[in-house]
């Protein structure tokens, strides 16, 4: 069954479509919520009707509350594939940050819990429309905070981004004064965030090279600037062969070292040896 988070788009089964390295976690997670059914529009409308009475109420009393609550449960489970396929969009940031998928989905979640709290079922508009946003915004805020080692706040990129738009759309170089007095910001408001943009850019060298638990690290491929003569590398090998005896330094001449190498066959032939 196809969920439709903006019009004109349906989103299908999220383990059909995803290439994300998925956990044994997260598969069991999927094979749980993928039995739980949808809501009709009549369900959205008289479910968030009961939620809306309820956390409108001043004080509510426990019937309200109970019905509220379970009003609210049922929103938000009926709407979990939903965050599921949200977050399986930013498949190539999940891998590209190594961030484990069940966090972004439990990020996401917030998201759903915060718009089945705000929907008004009045307005007219499906739900899965006004969760987009709310389950989006979650979404991009979890891959932000977890992008950079460095947690820098949004309003100190936000300045640096735009220092740099300056910057880049004029043709001299634009001291920091300059950049200050356009933007109306201090000299070192200004020269702080700069700064603070530049060391987000830096990454660990234990991050996956591929974005996979199983792939290479970068440090991995980080060389010292040494690089190793071509009788440096097969100096190990030629210290292990003097450690044979004359018989076996003899077959792995013959299988290795000469020209026209040696079959097995070969090989048994000329030391009287089996081939086995």
């Amino acid at each position: 069954m196809a969920i439709n988070p903006e019009p004109g788009k349906a989103i299908q089964d999220p383990l059909a479509i995803s290439s994300v390295r998925m956990s044994d976690a997260f598969v069991d997670y999927m094979k749980t919520i993928r039995g739980i059914p949808l809501l009709t529009p009549a369900e959205e409308l008289h479910l968030g009707t009961l939620v809306r009475a309820w956390l409108s109420e001043p004080q509510p009393d426990q019937a309200l509350e109970r019905r509220g609550r379970r009003a609210l449960q049922r929103m938000t489970s009926a709407n979990l594939r939903l965050v599921v396929s949200l977050c399986l969009r930013q498949q190539r940031r999940i891998l590209h940050l190594g961030i484990d998928t069940m966090d972004l989905v439990q990020a996401g979640n917030l998201g759903l819990l915060q718009a089945a709290e705000r929907f008004d079922p009045t307005r007219g508009y499906r739900f899965s429309t006004y969760g987009y946003w709310w389950i989006n915004q979650s979404i991009q805020k979890h891959l932000h905070d977890h992008a950079h080692l460095i947690r820098v706040p949004n309003q100190i990129l936000e300045l640096a981004s735009r220092a740099r738009d300056l910057q880049n759309r004029s043709l001299v170089p634009l001291s920091s004064e300059r950049l200050a007095a356009s933007l109306g910001e201090s000299k070192r408001r200004v020269e702080q965030a700069l700064a603070a943009q530049q060391h987000v850019q830096l990454i660990s060298l234990d991050q996956s090279a591929g974005g996979a638990d199983d792939r290479p690290r970068l440090i991995d491929n980080v060389s010292d600037g040494r690089e190793l003569q071509a009788e440096e590398d097969y100096l190990w090998l030629h210290r292990q062969l003097e450690l044979l005896n004359g018989r076996e330094r003899q077959v792995i001449e013959l299988r290795f070292f000469r020209e026209q190498q040696e079959s097995l066959a070969g090989v048994a032939r000329i030391t009287g040896l089996s081939k086995y």
